[in-house]
């Protein structure tokens, strides 16, 4: 099965569990979708995806939606603009001094899109245990976490397509998240 088959997965089973929240919660993709126009007013197709993925996945932890940030926008541009010239995932933030939290996506091959992205880091959550407070030994949770941080309230994201052809995308989170010895939620 190839990454695509895997995402397409992931994303059914996403809408799947919301779908099945909305039942119970009056929580609806468009509903969804309507309070990310309200919250990114004037924003671009690709803003509206980032935010509308990032929202889907905190309605299923019932976290309020975040709202976008031009700021947030502003820095993860300029942030994805310096690796535009070979899409290397290098150190995470530029001498790890933004204040911000931050969530990275790069690939080749493919036109990834922003909702490729966030499909990808919510998908995270299989590892992530809510009772320790940990993630599976070997893998990877705190893209998830960052995402439904209940403590976050705004994002800002970027895609650059880099000289090499790769796609480089970031988030970043404000206020941010993944502090040791605190829950997510």
């Amino acid at each position: 099965m190839n990454s695509s088959h895997i995402r397409v997965i992931l994303l059914l089973g996403a809408i799947n569990l919301l779908v099945s929240i909305s039942t119970t919660k009056a929580i609806t993709l468009s509903r969804v979708f309507q309070i990310c126009r309200n919250l990114c007013p004037g924003c671009d197709h690709e803003s509206l995806q980032f935010l509308f993925r990032h929202n889907l996945v905190r309605a299923t932890r019932f976290e309020p939606p975040l709202i976008w940030d031009r700021r947030l926008q502003n820095y993860a541009q300029w942030w994805a603009g310096q690796r535009s010239s070979d899409c290397a995932l290098r150190h995470s933030t530029p001498n790890g001094r933004s204040g911000f939290g931050e969530n990275i996506y790069w690939g080749y091959g493919a036109n990834f899109s922003p909702a490729d992205a966030v499909v990808a880091w919510a998908s995270e959550k299989r590892f992530y245990h809510y009772g320790s407070n940990s993630c599976d030994r070997g893998q990877m949770c705190g893209h998830y976490t960052q995402i439904i941080w209940k403590n976050t309230r705004r994002v800002g994201c970027a895609r650059v397509v880099c000289n090499n052809g790769g796609i480089f995308m970031t988030c970043n989170y404000d206020p941010p998240g993944n502090y040791i010895g605190q829950r997510p939620y």
